[in-house]
């Protein structure tokens, strides 16, 4: 098993990542996660089994247009973890409700300090129904702990594993 000390947290490919994923979006929760080592920073993906547009119309339309669009209908998002900080490319949550459905794609480095720890392991929020992260929970949000056991990948790996694209 390979290990990597970074910011004092230990990850390994059997890295622990604790997802707080709203109860009322279980059935579309996590179901894999590749971690891969840069040297610099840790490419961190996460796979969700779905995501449920809040409009059901526009909810199979959105399928539909991901399938073709990314040749799957699981949501991949990938964030880093750097020397003192996480880096959310374009699936940061600056939001105020998990119903959002604008403005939802936030770029944003946060400082590692500013999330949680649980047992030492990084807790990251899941604040929309399309899976952008958060260092902080929405007010008024019942959350569940999910534990993710990592394997080493990127998010190639997941395309290649998850789309009919790659």
């Amino acid at each position: 098993m390979k290990a990597i000390l970074m910011a004092g947290l230990l990850f390994t490919t059997g890295f622990g990542l604790i997802l707080m994923v709203p109860t009322f979006d279980m059935e579309n929760g996590p179901i894999d996660l590749f971690i891969f080592d840069h040297g610099d920073s840790l490419e961190i993906t996460v796979v969700f089994s779905d995501e449920d547009h809040p409009d059901p119309v526009e909810d199979v339309l959105y399928d539909v247009y991901r399938f073709f669009k990314w040749g799957r209908v699981e949501d991949v998002e990938t964030f880093f973890v750097m020397g003192h900080s996480v880096f959310f490319p374009d699936d940061y949550a600056s939001v105020t409700s998990f119903f959002q459905t604008e403005d939802l794609h936030t770029r944003m480095e946060i400082p590692l300090s500013d999330f949680e720890r649980l047992s030492g392991e990084l807790v990251v929020y899941v604040n929309t129904w399309n899976h952008m992260f958060s260092e902080k929970p929405l007010p008024g949000v019942p959350y569940i702990p999910i534990r993710m056991n990592g394997r080493e990948g990127t998010r190639e790996t997941a395309e290649k594993i998850y789309s009919w694209k790659h």
